[in-house]
């Protein structure tokens, strides 16, 4: 009652400062309990973020595979195939980049071919992880097994064994003509071994048949013991004279190698020998080993 007395006997001003004190003195008071809920749910909120991330990361490192396997994909899309001739898109989609891919073409545009599963792991671009994954799917067998020797009978009455005609051509000289006789060789064949022998400048092995496009392993094995070579010739090409335009017509020299010679001779000078092609840093020794036949160092 006294301080309704008091209050009563102020003058409006007065009324109205002790009311905003008042007034202020209450906002203190809350100010603690609004910054302790402010504050709770705050930490309530960091706590729901941080056990959602938690929960995260633990699913991403009970299933690491699903995400660090680069060859997720190939694995599931892997299929049988014959690696000779095999379409750029089943190379992709057996987990090869695109770089891979044209190093395996170039070696099958210079004839090279894949007879047994191990002769894919022998290109450098493929790694041992990528013949592992692929090896169960390539269909060429392990290794490669002497056709069986058959006997030709003259009629199914008599069964007495002939004597067949045995056909042998000379590789360096036969024509068109000449390779049709034998078994399994066609005009349009027999015109590829022609081309590829003029434009390698002569046959040095049989087996560079083997190099001809078109030409499995299977049918070189059955005209191999048809094939000879008597006295080969061969046309050597002058490494120190040859411009890059005319080195890179020759089978086993690409336009990129034929480059890298003609511009390491500017710089260096003529080639001396095998020795001195070893030095250029991009040519590499399988490429040397089939060119080496073919070189004049004069």
């Amino acid at each position: 009652m006294k301080k309704l007395a008091i209050l009563f006997g102020m003058s409006e001003n007065e009324r109205r400062g002790f009311l905003m004190f008042s007034i202020l003195i209450g906002l203190i008071g809350v100010a603690p309990l609004v910054y302790g809920f402010y504050v709770k749910h705050t930490a309530d909120d960091k706590l729901l973020v941080f056990s959602t991330i938690e929960a995260e990361l633990k699913t991403f490192e009970s299933k690491p595979e699903e995400i660090y396997d680069v060859h997720k994909v190939a694995k599931e899309s892997l299929f049988p195939f014959d690696p000779n001739n095999l379409p750029v898109e089943k190379w992709k989609m057996l987990g090869f980049t695109e770089k891979q891919i044209q190093v395996i073409k170039n070696y099958e545009l210079k004839g090279g071919s894949f007879r047994i599963k191990a002769d894919v792991a022998k290109l450098y671009v493929v790694s041992d992880e990528d013949f592992k994954r692929i090896a169960p799917y390539i269909t060429l067998p392990e290794t490669v097994s002497p056709l069986p020797s058959k006997v030709v009978f003259s009629s199914k009455e008599s069964k007495k064994p002939f004597a067949k005609k045995v056909i042998v051509v000379d590789l360096a000289i036969a024509d068109t003509a000449a390779l049709q006789e034998i078994h399994g060789i066609g005009p349009v064949l027999a015109s590829r071994i022609v081309k590829f022998r003029d434009a390698l400048g002569g046959f040095h092995r049989i087996d560079q048949v083997r190099e001809v496009y078109g030409i499995s392993e299977e049918q070189f094995e059955r005209m191999e013991s048809s094939l000879a070579l008597d006295a080969p010739t061969v046309k050597k090409w002058a490494i120190n004279q040859l411009p890059i335009e005319e080195l890179a017509q020759h089978p086993y020299i690409s336009r990129k190698e034929a480059t890298h010679i003609v511009r390491y001779r500017e710089q260096h000078g003529a080639f001396a020998s095998l020795t001195d092609l070893e030095k250029v840093y991009a040519l590499n020794a399988d490429f040397l080993r089939k060119i080496a036949f073919y070189l004049d160092f004069n």
